[in-house]
């Protein structure tokens, strides 16, 4: 279990590396899909579909845009919604956790 964790640590520092090189002075690059699935696979992140879930019980609304970004020392999921009355909604959710950040 404990080289488990290490490893996925590894491949999360290792991540984080990488995008650093693209990422701007204000905000850190968002991950790719192939970056979003390999931290799934390795049990670093919840799915996305579970913060689709989260986002929609939050806001009322269907996704329509979704990115993983790093933030601090981990990762949040980047979700904007479309309710049925055309209203946007935002929320952050902490993709380690699965639970809600910031809701707009």
């Amino acid at each position: 279990m404990r080289t488990a964790i290490s490893l996925t640590f590894a491949a999360t520092m290792s991540l984080l590396a990488s995008m650093s090189a693209f990422a701007d002075d204000e905000a850190p690059a968002c991950l790719s899909e192939t970056d979003l699935r390999h931290l799934v696979n390795s049990g670093a992140i919840v799915p996305q579909i579970y913060a689709f879930r989260t986002a929609h019980s939050q806001t009322g609304g269907d996704v329509i845009d979704a990115s993983l970004c790093p933030k601090d020392a981990g990762f949040v999921y980047r979700i904007t919604t479309l309710s049925k009355d055309g209203k946007l909604g935002r929320v952050q959710i902490d993709a380690v956790t699965g639970k809600p950040m910031d809701v707009h």
